[in-house]
């Protein structure tokens, strides 16, 4: 039988790149929770309830915080 399921995958708010897996595959979950841990533990951030890989994100000494790179335009 082949049947539809409903995954998760961890999306950079910055630039749109995907969680990858040590394969290089983009990883996916049942759960998003688990999803969210396992990108952090690989370097993501969240910042302000958004996921940012580690090349959208920089370290502001004024606040003391990382907050999102600014888009190039």
């Amino acid at each position: 039988m082949i049947q539809k399921v409903e995954m998760y995958q961890a999306v950079c708010d910055g630039c749109g790149k995907t969680l990858k897996n040590k394969c290089g595959d983009t990883l996916h979950t049942y759960l998003p929770h688990p999803l969210a841990q396992i990108a952090v533990n690989r370097e993501w951030l969240i910042v302000n309830h958004c996921l940012y890989c580690p090349d959208c994100v920089e370290w502001d000494k004024e606040t003391e915080s990382f907050k999102p790179k600014k888009k190039k335009q």
